[in-house]
């Protein structure tokens, strides 16, 4: 006999699926009617049956926010094309979801609880400076951002919970890579800088060497540097599929995700993004320790994209020579040297004078001037940031929100590490291989944010809730492995 609760559980899904229906004709009717850019037409319409598909398949909705998150498809749908926000009605979608699987499947939500601690703990830090800021205008803005960068991490450790679950948000992130990478090589070797692709191919003339400037790869985000540091955490993840998928044509379309994340991150001419793509690809050979083969077939491969690789971009990558501590150069000379020498300088003093509390969440920029006059090294007058993110939680938050950043930096890695030893222990090599790719990707991220302060912290933000969430999906596979041994 059919029980009562999978009697109710069935009329509520038929209900909702009717209601999800009609309302789906109403607005496709409305949408045709009112809005005759066929463009704006087709990002809404593509965004509404997303939000359809989210309702039926909440671990595809996950997939969904992972993509449009990487891509920053809602920004530039907003910005470029004159449509709504998709991104703020996509999570609260999502979470409406969980709740109501809770209610109708009784499906309860779990793995919530860590990170929104962790959230509250350091978002009430930002949060407290509205009281004592400047500019509280900006740490209200930046706290309303935090708060949904937050609720994307909560909404990330609800439902990533399995372990084919973890495979696919690693094939959302590297379809993210595919798509904005294969838009960058191709702007790039084509040289239309003119063409912005929609939104998802900015590239702004910037000084590049010495008295040189030319156009800087920068994605969908106006600064090449960061673009950098977002597309450089895909790198090891690709090259991971590429060594062990098991299906040809996949490791063929990881490679090509490979090749052009690794030259997207080239043609940003980002020396920081440099550093730290050196220290991926180094942490994933001594971890793999690759066969003769693979490292031949790699050299190859790097023998390839050399041709690809501009004459500037070797001269720029060769100032940081210049940096090393036996050289005679005088890092003033250069006008990006000093300019981040300055920012760095400013950054420590705010901190020395205000040790606890900082000077209030997004102010560094109010207190540039004040600060640089005493330092002496910058002639620009305009307002800065600090181009170091640890530097600006100091300065902004004092010691009080530094040491909740690290704390969740430690969770983070503790809970990657978590993962990787079951999967290990265990033999599940394919997780084992993607957390610890995931884990590499990470190091390169927070390895770039110390030139780097958090001007688009969504992706931090997105990137530690997929951390947070691991340890609970590698529990779950080890149960289903033990349940499995148990009824042989």
């Amino acid at each position: 006999m059919i029980g009562h609760a999978s009697i109710r559980a069935r009329f509520w899904v038929r209900f909702l699926y009717g209601f999800l229906g009609l309302a789906a004709g109403a607005v496709a009717g409305y949408l045709v009617v009112e809005i005759p850019d066929a463009l704006k037409l087709f990002v809404i319409v593509v965004g509404f049956f997303a939000f359809a598909v989210s309702i039926a398949r909440v671990d595809w909705g996950l997939l969904v926010l992972i993509f449009i998150t990487y891509t920053r498809f809602s920004d530039v749908a907003i910005r470029y094309h004159g449509a709504p926000s998709v991104a703020k009605s996509f999570i609260a979608l999502l979470l409406i979801a969980v709740i109501a699987r809770w209610i109708i499947f009784s499906e309860r939500p779990e793995g919530w609880q860590k990170s929104t601690v962790l959230m509250i703990g350091f978002g009430l830090v930002g949060f407290a400076s509205i009281l004592y800021a400047v500019d509280p205008i900006r740490t209200q803005e930046a706290s309303i951002d935090f708060v949904k960068d937050a609720l994307i991490v909560i909404t990330v450790t609800l439902l990533l919970h399995r372990g084919p679950q973890l495979r696919q948000v690693t094939w959302a992130l590297l379809a993210a890579g595919l798509f904005l990478g294969t838009i960058s090589v191709v702007q790039y070797l084509t040289k239309t800088f003119d063409n912005n692709y929609w939104g998802f191919g900015q590239a702004p003339v910037m000084h590049l060497v010495g008295s040189s400037s030319g156009n800087r790869i920068s994605g969908p985000f106006g600064s090449p540097n960061v673009y950098a540091q977002i597309i450089l955490t895909l790198v090891p993840l690709a090259l991971d599929r590429f060594w062990n998928e098991s299906k040809r044509w996949i490791r063929i379309l990881a490679g090509y995700i490979f090749v052009v994340t690794s030259l997207t991150v080239v043609f940003t001419f980002s020396r920081s993004g440099f550093v730290a793509l050196a220290a991926v690809f180094g942490l994933m050979i001594l971890y793999y320790r690759p066969q003769l083969t693979s490292i031949l077939a790699m050299l190859v491969v790097a023998i390839i994209l050399v041709q690809f690789i501009p004459s500037q971009y070797v001269e720029r990558i060769e100032t940081l020579s210049l940096l090393r501590p036996d050289s005679d150069y005088n890092p003033k000379n250069e006008v990006s040297f000093r300019g981040r020498a300055s920012e760095f300088l400013v950054g420590w003093m705010m901190f020395r004078d205000q040790p606890i509390l900082g000077v209030g969440l997004k102010n560094y920029p109010v207190h540039y001037q004040d600060y640089s006059r005493r330092v002496g090294m910058d002639p620009r007058t305009e307002e800065r940031s600090p181009h170091n993110l640890y530097i600006e939680v100091l300065a902004e938050q004092g010691l009080m929100g530094f040491f909740m950043f690290m704390l969740i930096l430690w969770v983070v890695f503790r809970s990657v590490l978590e993962a990787r030893h079951i999967f290990a222990e265990f033999e599940m090599h394919t997780n084992e291989g993607i957390v610890t790719a995931f884990g590499i990707g990470l190091v390169g991220f927070l390895m770039a944010a110390f030139f780097i302060h958090s001007a688009y912290p969504r992706f931090m933000w997105l990137l530690f809730g997929i951390a947070l969430a691991l340890p609970r999906v590698a529990q779950n596979e080890l149960a289903l492995v033990k349940a499995e041994n148990n009824n042989k």
